[in-house]
């Protein structure tokens, strides 16, 4: 296991390969590379007691995948805002999945 003073993401990317390489040994950086392990060209792990502590990984379809490791501003939303969009999208999610028949609200 690595300490909070060793944890790190680095995210390189390679012109003459024209592909993304990722290394990171913090975990959820981890498990999101690993949620999408079929994106990636290679996927390394290294695992100790059963759980991966660290991955490194290929990333060269840009045809069909996409990286911004660019800084952007969080959008700031008040209370009210968050709450109309909120409801917004419980109200499309609730009208993508059917209820099945009978089932009580």
């Amino acid at each position: 296991m690595y300490s909070i003073d060793e944890r790190e993401t680095l995210i390189r990317y390679d012109e003459y390969d024209k592909c993304f390489y990722y290394s990171s040994n913090v975990r959820k950086h981890i498990t999101h590379i690993l949620k999408d392990e079929s994106c990636f060209e290679s996927v390394d792990k290294e695992i100790e007691d059963g759980k991966v502590i660290y991955v490194s990984a290929k990333l060269s379809d840009l045809d069909n995948f996409s990286v911004n490791p660019f800084v952007k501003t969080r959008r700031k939303l008040s209370e009210r805002e968050k709450s109309i969009l909120a409801s917004r999208f419980r109200s499309t999610s609730d009208s993508k999945s059917p209820r099945k028949q009978g089932e009580i609200k």
